[in-house]
């Protein structure tokens, strides 16, 4: 009797565990229309990104670079983190996908 109580509530608990779990999975998901990196690589301290914009097109080029370089600044792309333990890369090249 005892057994069965502690198997029950331990089964509870590993199926409030996974259902949480994968809540939070959805919500942290990539937005519909946000850019991300996808590809990154970097020679010396100079960077090299891969960025798909996820937009049908980009109606004002320069306010979207913009956007990329504060993203890259404030270091918000959802896949990639980059690493400023040395500053920031002395030049950056971005390769632009719709």
């Amino acid at each position: 009797m005892k057994r069965s109580i502690i198997a029950v509530i331990s089964g509870a608990v590993i199926l409030i565990i996974a259902a949480k779990s994968i809540y939070m999975k959805s919500e942290s998901g990539h937005k519909k229309g946000e850019s991300d990196v996808v590809g990154t690589f970097s020679i010396n301290r100079d960077e090299n990104i891969t960025v798909v914009a996820n937009r049908e097109n980009i109606e004002d080029r320069e306010v979207f670079a913009r956007e990329l370089l504060q993203m890259y600044k404030d270091n918000s792309f959802h896949s990639t983190k980059f690493s400023t333990d040395h500053g920031y890369a002395p030049s950056l090249d971005m390769y632009i996908y719709l």
